[in-house]
């Protein structure tokens, strides 16, 4: 047998286990007997001193009956002190003296039998074998003692009645009465007389027999002697019948009578006959009744009474010679005695005192003529003594600290029972020590075995108390100094190999502790010394049987969480014992919640090991389910809730993906209820159907099944519906027949108002799923006609109704502006005549845009037109249609969506200004943020400037980032390659092209080819210095446009126009300075080394004109420009174009009435106060500092 796969630490040395190496250790061992010593073995020599007066007393008390008392506790040594007298007598005898002979007689080894018999035979017995001079007369009494002999004869023989003689006499003549009877009744047979035969004489014969024998038994029960005479008449003829009525013995029987016990008085008659026998001048007996205070104490009391019946002399006695005297000596322990032979109430409360009790001592001097009192030995030599006692007991064996230990740990005994040392004590745990430490050859240190000794009593009832170590004594737990305490002590209790004893100790407390309703007892457990050794062979050695049982499942909670807080060295084997286990778990059902207890093993498992046990567990799953008789639509639902439950747990560990992968390999049963109730629910769990390798619906034999049950569990129809869709497992027949039943349902007299909604959406799924060209086959228009059919589907006062309506506006969203037809039903005569209702109406306004949607309704029909990509039809019928109420809460509701509707870009950008009026700029950003990663590159190259609507640019400016951002480029490339020759009528035109240019500058910037657009951009501009142009723009417009240049090119521009410019007038410089201020400005000041042609031109054509015009915009410009740079500007122009502004400045000042104005156009011009007139407004005003 391979022992090392049961036990691991099992090994072999040359052929031999190393169980045997380790049982083959030589112990020597002698025990220790426990006898009373004749020497006094301590160093205080009491025993020797009560000895010496024991003596004395025992020749003194030579004369008449006699009775010694040893007090002492058990233990103290009162054995060894008689032992000790007798030796002292025996001594004294070696001098010619009169010799002593002791007889002990054991009263515990005698309980139970006749006392007073007992003691004779005893005694008679030790008289034969100590005076055999004397055994002839002693065999006498023996024979007394033993018994007397009774001969009993008996002789038995049967004695027949009278009655049974008559009947045995005449039975010889029986046959000639037969045949003489016969013959009688044949002959009168022949002659035709057989009935005569009653009265003939051998038929009165036998009716004189019967009745005589009736006459004979009823006289015997009446009148019959009192031995005769029967308790009843059936028994008397029952009597008379047997024949013979009594029996007759003489019998003779010889037997030898033993009584019990003799009396008081014959038991002194045989015991003073015995000692007047063997006792004589020179021999003297010396009874020593020994072990009365081992008896139990209810026996006590009976047995002092004959101890003290023994040596208290019988008056009634003939007097006898000294030879018949009696010396007794009786060793007791006083408290025992006390305590159960004084009269008074054992119950009564005790006394507190301290001091010992006279009347208590009365009980033993009535008793014994003289009392010694053995005290208990002072041990000074203790230690001595057990280490004297410990080598003899294992000779040569032990070492010194290990014999130390020991006897601390039995000092430590004494020291917790408050008990003094005994040399009986010592004696008795060294035979005990010794003999335990042979037992285990030795294998355990000898402080391991003396605490095992020190915890016998708690082990031997509850040896499990070594899983809780602070059960032992700490202090002896010390003492033994040993690392495998508990295992050798638990070894040491179950009586194997230490390798063994975990295992014995622990392996059915794990066991049950796993498989317990609460981990609790696990846990505590694991705290217990060897549980790291087995409990990875408990999982193992259990898993088969728990599997079986079905436990394994709160095996494995409960060891999870036992991991969750234990940190021991075994808890990697433990985990993996336990996946191991799980691994070969076959099947896991999921109609329950059975699988809920291998859930945490996900938690315990590392990130490698939870992918396999997952897809194990997915298996384990399947496996189940494919081995089911039947699939219906509850097992499809739990197959969800498990799902829940495992997806749920994995996301904890954040490991969804495993089981993701582990159902992607599994195959689902095709039946359709179980499809049906796993597609139900299985989007409540997080997954979808397409998450399985395949998945298919047999409905071969079921045709009608969907239609039947989506019409009676619309709610559950609905999610099952979303996925049947996304995996496609229904054609559109199925789809059309199954809205076109859930119609039908709708127009019933009987349909629920709670489902209604739910069917419309199933009919609106269906719109959605089917071909176009099939969507008429959707049986809607024989619906639209019927008035049950609104009615059904209510006025919207509950919320299943306001679920209809929305479901049927998406339905009929071909018919939007358009009056339906009133409903029509079939009159009993055969006519057909409106069937209108309120609901019907109600609908009918909502279909013409009178009435508004509840925020419900419109969330509803905006997400089914998203998904039907019909976004499109209702944003153009909204644009046409800006009054109809409902649809333009769709479009809203569409693109304020998280999904907004699919439409291309050049769509997007067509219905821009419809939503531009709908939604303001921040609502507008984030809606074509939704739309940023829909547009592709090939869209934006296709587009022109002329698709891109004002306000685009700024809209998606905010998030030109991903796709906006390149339609941003392609922006400017489009304005880039506009032509040379195009722009200067762009620009003045200020058309769409323009305002699109204008945009891109004020958003992101734009620069264009300066060749291509500087020159257009400037003639433009002297173009409406000079009144030739005139451009309808905004304000800054063309200075807007100068950004499109590169910067370099700023101070040519400059310079061309005011070289080029001429023929400005107040009105054209008053439009100037509207569509290019900042231009205006740089003109006039702007760049370096401005000839003097050009000097002149600004003050010919920029300054008298703004002072002609009261153009304050102007004039402001030249107030900033200052004085000196201004006297610079009219120094260096024309003298005409110096009076040019003379003049412009005297028309200015006469005219302007803005004092502050005036001023500081002076100051610009002039500098400083004119001394022209008193009167000239100017002189009036302060010059600048």
């Amino acid at each position: 047998m391979n022992l090392g796969y049961l036990y691991p630490n099992y090994e072999r040395v040359k052929g031999r286990s190393i169980f045997e190496l380790k049982m083959n250790k030589k112990v020597i061992r002698h025990i220790i007997d426990d006898i009373p010593s004749n020497q006094d073995l301590f160093h205080g020599g009491g025993h020797e001193r009560t000895a010496h007066s024991l003596s004395k007393a025992i020749v003194k008390f030579d004369k008449g009956d006699s009775a010694i008392g040893l007090d002492g506790s058990w233990g103290s040594g009162k054995s060894s002190v008689v032992e000790m007298a007798a030796r002292k007598l025996e001594e004294k005898n070696d001098q010619g003296k009169r010799a002593y002979h002791f007889f002990t007689f054991d009263i515990w080894k005698s309980q139970g039998s006749g006392f007073r018999r007992s003691y004779l035979e005893h005694f008679i017995t030790w008289a034969k074998r100590t005076f055999p001079k004397k055994r002839p007369d002693l065999v006498k009494i023996e024979k007394q003692i033993q018994g007397k002999t009774r001969e009993i004869e008996t002789n038995n023989h049967p004695i027949l009645e009278w009655y049974g003689i008559s009947v045995l006499i005449f039975l010889p003549f029986l046959p000639l009465y037969y045949f003489w009877a016969r013959k009688v009744f044949d002959d009168l047979s022949k002659s035709g007389n057989a009935s005569v035969f009653l009265y003939s004489s051998p038929f009165l014969i036998l009716v004189a027999f019967v009745v005589g024998t009736l006459l004979l038994s009823w006289w015997k029960y009446k009148f019959g002697t009192e031995s005769e005479r029967c308790s009843d008449f059936k028994t008397a003829i029952s009597r008379m019948l047997l024949i013979s009525s009594r029996q007759h013995q003489d019998h003779k029987v010889v037997q030898r009578v033993r009584e019990v016990d003799p009396n008081d008085y014959e038991f002194h008659a045989t015991l003073r006959e015995i000692l007047g026998v063997i006792q004589s001048e020179k021999n003297r007996v010396v009874m020593v009744l020994d072990n009365i205070d081992r008896l139990p104490k209810k026996e006590i009391k009976e047995y002092w009474a004959l101890v003290r019946s023994i040596f208290s002399r019988t008056h009634d006695l003939p007097t006898l010679d000294k030879n018949t005297d009696i010396i007794a000596i009786v060793p007791y322990d006083r408290k025992l005695i006390e305590s159960n032979v004084n009269e008074s109430d054992a119950d009564e409360v005790k006394s507190e005192t301290t001091l010992s009790s006279l009347a208590s001592r009365e009980l033993f001097s009535k008793t014994f003529d003289e009392v010694l009192v053995v005290s208990p030995p002072v041990l000074s030599n203790a230690r001595e003594f057990f280490a004297d006692k410990l080598e003899q007991a294992l000779p040569e064996q032990i070492s010194s600290d290990d014999r130390f230990r020991a006897y601390r740990i039995f000092c430590e005994l004494l020291n917790i029972e408050s008990g003094t040392t005994t040399p009986r004590q010592i004696v008795s745990f060294v035979n005990d020590l010794s003999g335990l430490y042979e037992l285990h050859g030795g294998k355990f240190r000898l402080p391991t075995v003396a605490t095992y000794l020190a915890h016998q009593d708690l082990l031997t009832e509850t040896p499990l108390a070594l899983n809780h170590e602070d059960r032992l004594n700490p202090k002896i737990a010390g003492l033994a100094a040993d690392d495998m305490l508990i295992q050798n002590l638990a070894a040491i209790v179950f009586n194997v190999h230490e390798d063994l004893a975990f295992q014995i100790l622990l392996d059915d407390e794990i066991a049950k502790a796993v498989i317990a309703e609460e981990p609790d007892e696990l846990i505590k457990i694991s705290h217990a010394p060897g549980f790291d050794l087995r409990i990875d062979d408990v999982i193992q050695a259990n898993v088969d049987e728990w599997r079986s049982t079905g436990e394994f499942g709160t095996a494995v909670g409960n060891i999870s969480e036992l991991l969750s807080v234990y940190q021991g060295d075994a808890r990697v084997h433990a985990k993996s014992a336990l996946l191991r286990g799980f691994e070969r778990v076959e099947s896991i059902p999921v109609n329950g919640d059975e699988y809920n207890s291998y859930l945490p093993l996900f938690g315990i498992a590392t990130e490698q090991e939870r992918s396999s046990i997952v897809e194990h567990f997915i298996n384990a799953v399947f496996i189940y389910i494919h081995h089911q008789e039947s699939n219906g639509f509850k097992d499809g639902q739990n197959f969800v809730i498990f799902l829940q439950a495992i997806s749920t747990e994995l996301i904890r560990w954040d490991a969804k993906d495993d089981i993701i992968n582990a159902l992607g390999t599994q195959t689902l049963p095709s039946v359709p209820e179980y499809i049906f109730g796993l597609s139900s629910r299985i989007d409540d769990a997080g997954f979808e159907l397409g998450v399985f390798k395949d998945i298919s619906i047999n409905t071969n034999d079921k045709t009608q099944y969907f239609e039947e049950q989506f019409v009676k569990y619309p709610n559950l129809a609905i999610p099952a519906l979303h996925q049947f869709k996304s995996e496609n497992l229904l054609a559109d027949d199925e789809w059309l027949s199954i809205a076109n039943a859930c119609l039908a349902a709708i127009k019933a007299d009987d349909a629920k108002p709670e489902q209604v909604g739910n069917l419309l959406e199933i009919v609106a799924m269906t719109w959605q799923k089917v071909e176009a060209t099939r969507r008429g086959e959707i049986d809607l228009d024989s619906a639209l006609i019927d008035g049950n059919f609104f009615r059904n589907v209510g006025e919207g006062e509950t919320e299943t109704s306001q679920v209809a309506q929305a479901n049927l506006l998406f339905l009929v969203q071909d018919k939007l502006g358009e009056s339906l037809s009133n409903p029509r039903k079939r009159h009993p005569n055969g006519q057909r005549i409106a069937d209108s209702s309120d609901a019907f109406e109600y609908f009918k306004s909502i279909l013409e845009g009178e009435i508004e949607l509840e925020i419900s309704q419109v969330e509803i029909v905006s997400q089914r037109v998203v998904e039907a990509r019909k976004a499109g039809t209702w944003i153009i019928y909204g644009k046409a249609n800006r009054g109809h109420k409902a649809v333009a809460q769709v479009v809203l509701a569409m693109f304020c969506g998280s999904t907004p509707p699919n439409l291309n870009l050049k769509k997007l950008l067509s219905h821009f200004v419809y939503l531009d009026e709908l939604f303001d700029t921040k609502d507008l950003t984030e809606i074509f943020r939704k739309y940023a990663k829909k547009v592709n590159r090939p869209e934006t190259e296709e587009l022109t400037l002329e698709d891109l609507p004002k306000r685009f640019l700024e809209v998606t400016y905010a998030v030109a980032d991903g796709s906006w951002g390149t339609l941003h480029e392609r922006v400017d490339q489009l304005l880039k390659f506009v032509e040379y020759d195009a722009w200067p009528e762009l620009i003045r035109d200020m058309n769409h092209t323009t305002s699109i240019l204008l945009e891109k500058l004020e958003l992101s910037g734009c620069k264009l080819d300066a060749g291509n657009f500087r020159k257009p951009f400037v003639d433009v501009v002297n173009g409406v210095l000079s009144g030739q142009v005139e451009i309808e723009a905004a304000q800054g417009s063309l200075d807007t446009l100068l950004k499109a240049i590169d910067a370099n090119y700023h101070e040519e521009i400059w310079r061309t126009l005011r070289e080029k410019m001429s023929g400005v007038t107040t009105s054209s410089l008053e439009a100037a300075m509207h569509l290019f201020p900042r231009l205006v400005s740089d003109i006039a000041q702007s760049g370096n080394r401005i000839s003097k042609s050009e000097k002149d031109n600004v003050i010919r054509n920029l300054l008298s004109p703004a002072l002609e015009g009261h153009n304050r915009q102007a004039l402001n410009i030249f107030i900033n420009v200052g004085y000196a740079r201004l006297k610079d500007y009219q120094d260096a122009a024309e003298k005409s174009s110096t009076s040019m502004l003379e003049g412009a400045w005297k028309s200015f000042k006469d005219a302007e009435t803005d004092r502050e104005l005036l001023r500081e156009v002076s100051e610009a011009i002039y500098g400083k106060k004119r001394t022209k007139s008193f009167f000239d407004p100017t002189f009036w005003l302060p010059t600048r500092e």
